[in-house]
């Protein structure tokens, strides 16, 4: 009997891209704002309550992609921890309930 070895990755390569994303679109927002604000009439000025809720919402994605990049690891974890136990019952005689089971190779 032949068992391969156990282990786990992260694909860390689309959550930097979707870091990365979001840093230009704020470093754009930012230019944009700043722009705006030098080039705005004193007489009638922007309203300032747009640009924090803007600014809120840009704050608010970052914090959801992170929250997202979090959870994802742990799921990996947890599927790291299952299979390490699984490696425990090897050459044992296991019983089951349920009313599905999954068989690889026929086995």
């Amino acid at each position: 009997m032949s068992v391969s070895g156990v282990s786990g990755t992260t694909s860390t390569s689309s959550l930097t891209g979707t870091r990365q994303g979001i840093a230009d679109n704020f470093d754009t927002f930012l230019q944009l704002l700043t722009t705006q604000l030098k080039n705005q009439n004193p007489l009638d000025p922007l309203d300032t309550n747009q640009f924090t809720q803007q600014l809120v919402q840009f704050s608010s994605v970052e914090q959801q992609l992170k929250t997202n990049d979090f959870l994802q690891a742990m799921v990996l974890n947890n599927q790291n921890a299952a299979s390490t136990a699984a490696v425990n019952y090897i050459g044992k005689q296991v019983t089951a309930s349920g009313v599905k089971s999954e068989l690889t190779n026929g086995k």
